[in-house]
């Protein structure tokens, strides 16, 4: 044990309960960030405090907070209806319900119960309406409030939350909550907050906020880095693996059924292709393709609150060997017991979210182990781009073994649904989109995409209709019709298993049928009707130019001869002429005015 990080040596004195509280949950040792974080916020500085993920940040303000909390409760006034003394911001549910549950764990331990604090989670939910949670606040009166900043911000705008006894304020994972995502309402927050508090930002990549971090308000503060040659922790190896795409889900598989590990999580790009897969990996497991003592979870934002929180839950407490498909709504600061494995299928769009996807395991000096799938051509050049952001990769060295029959098994799974076929297609678009917005866009390119291995891998049967598909694929390369099956399949026979939406179909066919039979009857008798009269109108125009020119003409041949009688000459004037000399005499009337003074 280094003495240095002894709890007996940290340079400031911790209530005695609290300090129970940390013998209890087995911390023995400070980590350094929290070595230096809680002298210092627990007195009255401001800190920014950047640290690798996994070293204790949440400790290292949940500490502080509820030294000042405490200190307020015991100072002697109560207090009053509507106030609270502190906010912890964090950018999903999930992780301020982890929080919520670090500071409850630490609550359990506080010994008067004439005095009692309290939290409260502020997060929206399907079943909890802000009027609910401000109902709650005032019937609880919780000291300390931790949510996210949407509804947060709708929470403190009611009219009996009171503000003004806060004292301190927590942005962790600060860097995404002053990202344009959240930019808006932390400001307005922070704005509804008395100027004279405490404030603290927390991450693993604080840096990337930039001057941003100016804008929270703080006064002269202390910046807090503990940081290393390379981002990621000593205990957390990150390999990445060189594939084609369509040979992906055969990797996937063979690391989830022969790798050893307690808990993984896999994250996919979005959450169409988290749900796909993951039906997809029930009906695998259905038919013992996957190993028997496997559990499979799924988890992404659009979920709802309690499903997602409900999932996360089973996840964590789940005694059996564990996989948890997912988004990176849960790459920031989620800290999940016994994850020893994190699997990345697609690299994520910027290269912080990187390392917090890899950063679930090997956390609090535990082993941890990460791999991610790298497309091969222009993709490898990812690795390089890490290395120069201090992220230390290793190949790791693994023979492709195709899943008997995977690829039958996804046509077969695809064909007995067309609600499958449509999610794959979403999923498939979905990428696309996703693939466009990498910030390394040198490397993530549209142009170099495979478009029909990557169908291959979401079970496509056919390639979407898509401009990028359009314009970045050669018409070699593109299939006949986009069809990836031969022979091409009869999509109006192609039916839901769902009997609900497939009479849904079935009457919007007809009546797509019965609308195209209309159109083409009208279009018919149309291109008819219209031949007939457009010949008629020819005939009639035709004959109305020839009788008007008759009259014209005779009419000038009539002036003429008036002409020619009252003319002295013997020669007769040409008709054209006459029309000339008319037209002229016409032009020279139309000029007013004299314009000799000039």
């Amino acid at each position: 044990m280094a003495r240095s990080l002894s709890w007996d040596n940290l340079k400031y004195e911790l209530q005695p309960w609290i300090r129970t509280a940390i013998d209890a949950m087995g911390f023995e040792i400070m980590t350094p960030v929290q070595a230096s974080t809680i002298p210092m916020f627990s007195g009255n500085k401001d800190v920014v405090v950047e640290s690798v993920t996994g070293s204790g940040k949440t400790i290292a303000f949940t500490i502080p907070i509820l030294e000042k909390v405490v200190k307020e409760v015991l100072s002697g006034s109560p207090l009053k209806r509507g106030h609270f003394y502190s906010l912890i911001i964090s950018p999903t549910r999930e992780l301020s319900k982890q929080i919520q549950d670090v500071v409850e764990a630490f609550l359990a331990y506080y010994p008067s119960e004439s005095c009692p604090i309290k939290s409260q989670l502020i997060v929206g939910t399907s079943s909890c309406s802000v009027r609910d949670d401000v109902s709650k606040f005032l019937e609880n009166a919780p000291q300390i409030l931790i949510g996210t900043p949407g509804r947060v911000l709708d929470f403190m705008k009611a009219s009996t939350v009171k503000t003004s006894s806060c004292g301190v304020v927590v942005l962790d994972e600060a860097d995404r909550l002053l990202d344009v995502s959240f930019e808006k309402d932390v400001e307005s927050i922070l704005g509804m907050l008395p100027k004279q508090r405490r404030t603290g930002l927390f991450s693993a990549t604080i840096s990337s906020a930039g001057n941003q971090i100016y804008r929270t308000g703080m006064r002269n503060p202390v910046k807090i880095a503990v940081k290393s040659k390379v981002q990621n922790p000593e205990s957390l190896q990150i390999n990445y693996i060189v594939v084609k795409p369509e040979e992906k889900l055969h990797h996937l598989l063979n690391i989830i059924n022969n790798m050893r590990y307690r808990k993984c999580i896999v994250y996919f790009p979005t959450c169409q292709a988290v749900t796909y897969f993951y039906s997809f990996l029930k009906h695998l497991s259905d038919i013992s393709k996957t190993r028997d003592d496997l559990e499979v979870y799924s988890l992404h934002g659009k979920l709802q609150t309690n499903s997602r929180i409900g999932t996360l839950a089973k996840f964590s407490t789940s005694l059996n060997i564990a996989v948890l498909l997912t988004t990176d709504v849960a790459a920031r600061g989620i800290d999940i017991p016994e994850v020893d494995l994190v699997l990345q299928f697609d690299p994520p769009t910027n290269a912080e979210m990187f390392l917090h996807r890899c950063g679930r395991t090997g956390r609090a000096n535990r082993a941890g182990k990460a791999i991610t799938f790298i497309n091969c051509g222009r993709e490898e050049d990812y690795i390089d781009f890490l290395g120069v952001k201090n992220i230390s990769l290793g190949e790791l060295e693994i023979s492709f073994r195709p899943v008997d029959e995977l690829g039958v098994i996804f046509k077969s799974w695809v064909l007995q649904d067309r609600a499958r076929f449509e999610h794959g297609i979403k999923a498939y678009a979905a990428f696309i989109r996703y693939y466009s917005k990498h910030s390394a866009s040198s490397i993530f390119r549209l142009q170099s995409l495979d478009y029909v291995g990557l169908a291959k891998l979401y079970g496509l049967i056919r390639l979407p209709r898509m401009p990028e598909i359009t314009k970045y694929m050669s018409a070699d390369a593109t299939p006949s019709e986009g069809w990836l099956i031969d022979p091409p399949l009869d999509l109006d026979h192609f039916s839901y298993l769902n009997k609900q939406m497939e009479r849904a179909r079935q009457e919007e066919l007809k009546k797509t049928k019965e609308i195209s039979d209309k159109k083409k009857l009208k279009s018919e008798l149309k291109k008819k009707n219209a031949a007939w009269s457009n010949k008629t109108t020819s005939k009639e125009t035709r004959k109305e130019r020839k009788v008007k020119l008759a009259e014209k003409r005779k009419a000038i041949e009539q002036k003429i001869a008036e002409a020619g009688s009252e003319d002295e000459s013997d020669g007769e004037e040409d008709w054209k002429d006459l029309v000339r000399r008319n037209k002229k005499a016409k032009t020279c009337s139309q000029i007013q005015g004299d314009f000799s003074d000039l």
